[in-house]
């Protein structure tokens, strides 16, 4: 799948400023923009303005763009060296803004690499059941990102106590080599927080972060959360992200405000 022509972003002529009108398939369960899809497209606008890769990308939410509404992603170069781009991202919405993204893009050539996390044993997507979402909460993005749960349940309901849960998701075609995919498909803290303490509980986030390590285009990626804690009506996770083969794709995390689903 395309990011670009997925989040239907155009360039406004002249200047660094993208756009996107909100779909459908860009929201969560209650039409406004999914936060994976608000830090995608800050990552493809700054990517676009920089000709870099993107090494880090966090996204602080201030409010929600709605179904319909027309997203405004103006591009600020903070600092440009040898390797590195700093640049901020701001989402707004006539006007006001919607959330802030930091991003650094580049790359270096040094022989110094390694894993040194391993993926979890788990068992392959082949077989296990598509991940429970209550029933309301089914539309919108949720239509198109296919999740697998590591679960026994033939129900995809998770109950992982121990804090670690996972998940196998693709999109449409694939998952491609692409920063911005990644933002997507990292987005599940709010999964773990249903996984560990209770299947209709959610934390919609306030950030979105990311950190890639190397994209790669491949059928499947496996979310692998931790939910590290919660405290304060808020959890805070991280999400590692493996291709099939057990190689580390980028690490994803967030901290989301606690609440049943529905409410």
């Amino acid at each position: 799948m395309n990011v670009v022509e997925f989040l239907g972003l155009q360039a406004a002529p002249g200047s660094q400023r993208w756009q996107m009108t909100i779909a459908r398939e860009h929201c969560g369960g209650r039409d406004s923009i999914y936060g994976g899809c608000g830090l995608a497209a800050s990552i493809e606008a700054a990517e676009a303005c920089t000709n870099r890769p993107t090494l880090f990308a966090s996204c602080q939410f201030l409010g929600p763009a709605r179904l319909g509404e027309c997203l405004d992603l103006d591009v600020h170069l903070s600092s440009a060296g040898r390797a590195v781009t700093h640049a901020r991202v701001i989402g707004s919405v006539d006007g006001k803004e919607t959330f802030i993204t930091l991003i650094s893009l580049g790359e270096r050539s040094f022989p110094a690499t390694g894993t040194w996390n391993r993926m979890p044993d788990v068992p392959g997507p082949e077989g296990l059941p598509a991940r429970y979402i209550l029933e309301s909460n089914r539309g919108g993005l949720r239509e198109i990102l296919e999740e697998r749960a590591v679960t026994d349940d033939p129900d995809g309901i998770m109950r992982n106590p121990d804090g670690r849960a996972a998940v196998w998701a693709r999109l449409p075609g694939g998952v491609p080599a692409s920063a911005s995919a990644l933002a997507i498909i990292g987005d599940e803290v709010s999964t773990g927080t249903s996984a560990v303490i209770e299947p209709d509980m959610q934390a919609p986030s306030i950030d979105n972060t990311l950190r890639v390590v190397r994209p790669r285009a491949c059928e499947w990626v496996l979310a692998e959360i931790d939910l590290h804690a919660a405290e304060r009506g808020f959890a805070h996770g991280t999400v590692n992200l493996w291709t099939p083969d057990g190689e580390l794709l980028g690490i994803a995390s967030q901290t989301g405000a606690l609440r049943i689903r529905g409410t």
